[in-house]
């Protein structure tokens, strides 16, 4: 049974698994909207960590705060994300659940800023139950309309309100960094669990053409919100003009415009098939968006350095961009290359492009040199791409 046909009615539908093959499945206008929830979200939790960094604040605190309080934007929206491209009905039981969920992320991006500065995760805490609440409800609604999901569903549901109900005690009682991480990890345990199932072929069914556009999206919202910091570049440019702050502007544009590039170099739609790989590719992006969400950060405290509004120190600010960029290459390789298990030097390429851009860090401390390394690359793959399209058409 599947939803691949207008629903039966605009109030409440039976949740039960659309048609993986439906034919040009896009994002919703809903699930845009949704996703725009979350700007606030991220652009809160970066505006911390600028300050920090600029500062140099307790910078260990604020990097570990800016890693767990990420994972607690990015995870709810992967599983809404996973389980809209399964289930979405598109109804106004859905629509109100979608809703709710929305609210909860306002509730978070309030709580961003106590949660970084005092880690007092109480007003986040109330955010995510908000958010998971509405959740676990509509995977006890699959659990009831859907026989052949039904196992899955009630995996995923008790799964995510054990959890929900320990992250509330902890935080409310035994707050714990140990505690903390140990629930992460068995956050991250309840899909792999959920879709284990010992029935085969009765785990849930995604729409991977569908599923690839939506992380895609979120990239590209990310790498936009590292464009308010070419913004904040070329601002300074205006106000403050020098040689070192219009090539950092230029030098900048370019290499967002590169990471969208080798972001979507490749699709990996066929890949997902595999379970072990959805699994790498899915959790892999948050790696990708935490450290797109964080160039956009050193790119602001490069400019504050050159702008002498920043404690930080000028080889330190471009190291950590560079340490950014690498992190977001790797995690690109990790969701792209290696998924796709390229032949040959290709294979390699964004790791050795990694790598270069630490060296010019650590030796020459030119971002500008960074920026020549990543259009190098693209150029060379764009010029394969050129190539292997004129072998196949015959040319």
């Amino acid at each position: 049974m599947n939803l691949n046909k207008p629903p039966k009615s605009v109030l409440i539908n039976s949740l039960v698994s659309r048609d993986i093959n439906e034919l040009r499945r896009t994002a919703t206008a809903l699930e845009l909207f949704y996703d725009l929830i979350y700007v606030v979200a991220i652009a809160s939790l970066a505006a911390e960590l600028h300050h920090a960094l600029s500062d140099w604040h307790h910078v260990g605190h604020a990097i570990l705060m800016y890693a767990v309080i990420f994972f607690t934007i990015w995870w709810p929206w992967n599983t809404y994300t996973w389980f809209a491209s399964g289930y979405d009905t598109d109804d106004a039981q859905f629509r109100l659940s979608s809703f709710a969920q929305m609210i909860g992320v306002i509730i978070i991006a309030v709580g961003v800023k106590p949660a970084f500065s005092g880690s007092d995760f109480l007003i986040m805490m109330v955010g995510y139950v908000t958010m998971r609440v509405p959740y676990i409800l509509m995977w006890l609604k699959v659990a009831f309309d859907d026989i052949d999901s039904r196992p899955v569903a009630i995996r995923y549901a008790s799964g995510v309100f054990l959890i929900q109900v320990a992250w509330s005690l902890s935080i409310l009682y035994f707050s714990n960094w140990y505690l903390f991480l140990a629930l992460i990890f068995f956050e991250l345990l309840v899909p792999y669990i959920a879709e284990h199932s010992v029935d085969k072929g009765r785990n849930t069914k995604y729409h991977f053409e569908h599923i690839e556009e939506r992380l895609g999206l979120l990239t590209i919202i990310v790498l936009g919100e590292s464009m308010l910091a070419v913004v904040y570049a070329f601002n300074n440019v205006v106000e403050h003009f020098s040689k070192g702050l219009v090539i950092l502007a230029a030098s900048v544009v370019l290499i967002l415009f590169s990471m969208w590039s080798l972001y979507f170099n490749d699709t990996i739609e066929e890949e997902l098939a595999s379970e072990k790989k959805a699994f790498i590719w899915g959790y892999g992006h948050y790696f990708i968006y935490g450290f797109a969400t964080a160039v956009g950060v050193l790119i602001s405290v490069n400019v504050d350095v050159l702008s002498n509004s920043a404690k930080i120190e000028g080889h330190i600010a471009i190291l950590g961009l560079a340490l950014m960029l690498a992190g977001y290459l790797i995690s690109v390789w990790l969701c792209h290359d290696f998924i796709l298990e390229k032949k040959g030097l290709q294979l390699f390429e964004l790791l050795i492009l990694a790598v270069l851009v630490v060296v010019i860090a650590l030796l020459f401390k030119s971002i500008l040199l960074i920026c020549i390394a990543f259009v190098v690359l693209n150029i060379i793959r764009l010029a394969r791409k050129h190539m292997q399209l004129k072998i196949q058409h015959g040319t």
